[in-house]
């Protein structure tokens, strides 16, 4: 008893205490592209076109706007028109909409830049503007640890375990565990309170889950989220299996 008090303890420390901001890197790139071009660029060197999740990262922003009308990783969901995507495929939930935006000007404007206050403002695609790339700062662990552990070790040594938002960032977290020791390496799933999320506070929209469906009741003690190192989807485990892990690097 005392060691799920100690577990759930640290969990929801865990939860309090991390902002996804501070878990990517965003640079400013000054050549002029379209949105298209900007994302392939994005997407060779760095993660993608920037992603905005919540207000810390808009702030993390601001310093790196040049004030030039610029392209972020927001365009218009092919399958719904009043829906907004990021480049990586995740749901919108956080908004940051200019006053009086979007407001489809023309009926072609699917894609989103902002300015110096890092407000939204829907346009052209076509358009050439400078861009916001960010870069996810992962790192496989070669060390064989309980998810717990891990997670104590990831706040101790670097950041945190990691949140996967998008097939982008699974992608990437792909490429990085192709070296694990382990068939299965800790991400920051977890299963508490009858419902699966991330342990940063991320909100839980893109998944991958072996066989397509979210369990919802997993079984007993397979309440901890993995990445695959052959099969490109997550598993569930026993938390107290010894694994290697992903960390976000401060």
């Amino acid at each position: 008893m005392q060691r799920k008090s100690s577990f759930t303890g640290l969990l929801i420390t865990a939860l309090c205490a991390v902002a996804s901001g501070k878990l990517r890197e965003y640079h400013y790139v000054s050549e002029e592209k379209t949105w298209s071009e900007a994302q392939q660029y994005c997407q060779e060197h760095y993660t993608d076109l920037a992603f905005i999740s919540n207000q810390e990262e808009v702030y993390q922003l601001l310093p790196i706007s040049r004030g030039d009308w610029t392209w972020i990783g927001l365009h218009r969901d092919a399958n719904d028109p009043t829906g907004w995507t990021w480049s990586g495929g995740e749901n919108s939930a956080f908004r940051f909409w200019k006053s009086g935006e979007p407001n489809n000007a023309g009926g072609i404007e699917d894609c989103v830049m902002v300015q110096w206050d890092m407000r939204w403002m829907d346009s052209l695609c076509s358009r050439t503007l400078p861009f916001l790339c960010y870069k996810e700062k992962l790192i496989l662990v070669q060390e064989m640890k309980t998810w717990e552990e891990a997670l104590e070790y990831c706040r101790g040594h670097y950041t945190d375990l990691p949140s996967l938002l998008s097939k982008t960032e699974h992608l990437q977290a792909q490429s990085k565990i192709e070296g694990a020791q382990t068939d299965h390496v800790w991400t920051g799933l977890i299963f508490l309170a009858r419902e699966w999320l991330w342990v940063n506070g991320d909100h839980l929209e893109y998944q991958a889950w072996s066989g397509g469906k979210l369990p919802h009741c997993p079984a007993q003690y397979l309440h901890c989220g993995t990445l695959t190192r052959d099969g490109e989807h997550w598993g569930t485990r026993n938390c107290e299996e010894r694994r290697n892990f992903l960390c976000y690097r401060a």
